[in-house]
């Protein structure tokens, strides 16, 4: 043999950029499979949803419904036969006269507001409630299963009243 010979035979395994590539691929995918298994129990335990104000608007609730919500009442959803929980009210809601916006004979409109004095006076309702979910792809999740929108008409209910609740808002709290 001669001498450019043993080199070659004694240096036969070299480490180069390719290996490296290879073995910090590998390490990659091994940290990428541990994460998804993370991140999967991290949405399923419910350890990524934070707390979010959703605001509402009822319009022509009666005065004695309205008088039942107050603040630490809890608002609840049915979807497939099960009752969600869709949030806690942050303080008493707001009441105003119910108002309709109707056209006269001329083709105006005008503004009819239900009686203040009656016994059962109809009112529009604005109220908040604290509820836990996520922001996924620009929606947000109840509980990161419910679709809720701002503008969405939602049959909710409390333990003494069935409302159709009407989202205006959903922001994070601070």
């Amino acid at each position: 043999m001669n001498a450019e010979e043993k080199k070659k035979a004694s240096s036969s395994f070299r480490f180069n950029v390719f290996d490296a590539i290879l073995i910090l691929l590998a390490v990659l995918c091994i940290v990428g499979i541990w994460q998804r298994g993370n991140l999967q129990r991290l949405f399923d335990a419910g350890e990524a949803m934070e707390e979010y104000v959703v605001t509402f608007e009822v319009q022509k609730l009666r005065s004695t419904t309205a008088d039942l919500l107050v603040q630490g009442t809890e608002f609840y959803l049915e979807e497939n036969g099960s009752r969600i929980s869709l949030g806690t009210l942050s303080v008493q809601v707001a009441a105003r006269p119910a108002t309709e916006y109707l056209q006269n004979s001329k083709g105006e409109t005008v503004v009819a507001r239900y009686p203040e004095d009656a016994y059962e006076r109809l009112q529009d309702v604005t109220g908040s409630l604290v509820c836990r979910g996520i922001v996924h792809d620009g929606a947000f999740l109840l509980e990161g299963k419910t679709h809720i929108a701002i503008n969405q008409t939602i049959a909710a209910f409390t333990e003494t009243a069935d409302l159709n609740i009407c989202v205006t808002g959903i922001e994070k709290t601070a």
